[in-house]
């Protein structure tokens, strides 16, 4: 994966992908995230102490990534 999908600052969003993990985290502005719910596989919406949310976690990303350039 690219050095600039590590960490990057999109309009306000963070995102970083963790390689090890396969995981890519978005977190919106500078909101602590306190809860986490799985909206679909792999799929979770990080809430904060609101319940707005906060962030999104995708797990296996690289992999869903491959599959869905297949398609």
């Amino acid at each position: 994966m690219e050095e600039a999908l590590r960490r990057l600052k999109v309009s306000g969003a963070y995102i970083h992908y963790d390689e090890e993990g396969d995981v890519l985290y978005v977190h919106f502005g500078d909101r602590e995230a306190l809860e986490g719910v799985e909206i679909g596989e792999g799929l979770i919406v990080d809430l904060d102490k609101d319940g707005e949310p906060a962030g999104l976690t995708i797990t296996s990303f690289k992999t869903r990534l491959s599959l869905s350039k297949r398609s």
